[in-house]
């Protein structure tokens, strides 16, 4: 690379850089992206287990009333007795309290879910704006130390000097 001046070394050094840090944030926006959908693989399947507890608490519950059912046959009870009702009112009533129990603690590992999801959205919008706000900055500032470095005509890579008796002859800065 004889002959090549410094200035142009350095854009095409700013150029390098930039094409890193473009190349950084489109990973960084791929890992992102790979979390959300990670996350919301873990959402669907935390709502499926709620669901899951949920069937398993009304499969008990009506297992509860055959059996309730069962030791009323054996044991004479009528059916419209006011112990017997009030027996499986309270299967009833219990098996709806915890079927709410276990749809509002569902909801709430769901927002947990949406919320870890909401902040990496706003992560990456926050990456894609700063990530090129510091591309077009670094860019910027690279033309213009590229431009002065033109303007003050630095020394090339291997440039030969001559010397006459008082020494050097073509400084690089008209010394």
């Amino acid at each position: 690379m004889s002959g090549v001046e410094a200035a142009t070394l350095f854009a095409i050094s700013q150029g390098v850089q930039t094409v890193g840090q473009l190349q950084g944030i489109q990973a960084q926006r791929a890992a992102l992206a790979r979390e959300n959908y990670r996350i919301a693989a873990e959402s669907r399947l935390a709502a499926l287990r709620a669901l899951e507890a949920e069937n398993q608490r009304r499969q008990q519950a009506e297992e509860e009333l055959a059996n309730n059912a069962a030791f009323q046959s054996i044991a004479g009870y009528s059916d419209d007795s006011m112990s017997f009702l009030n027996i499986n009112k309270q299967v009833a009533k219990n098996m709806n309290k915890d079927v709410a129990d276990i749809r509002l603690m569902g909801k709430v590992v769901d927002t947990k879910y949406s919320s870890m999801m909401f902040e990496n959205r706003m992560k990456e919008r926050d990456l894609v704006f700063g990530g090129y706000t510091s591309v077009i900055a670094e860019l910027t500032s690279g033309y213009a130390t590229y431009k002065y470095m033109k303007g003050n005509k630095q020394p090339s890579i291997n440039q030969t000097y001559t010397y006459n008796s008082r020494g050097r002859t073509n400084y690089p800065y008209g010394l």
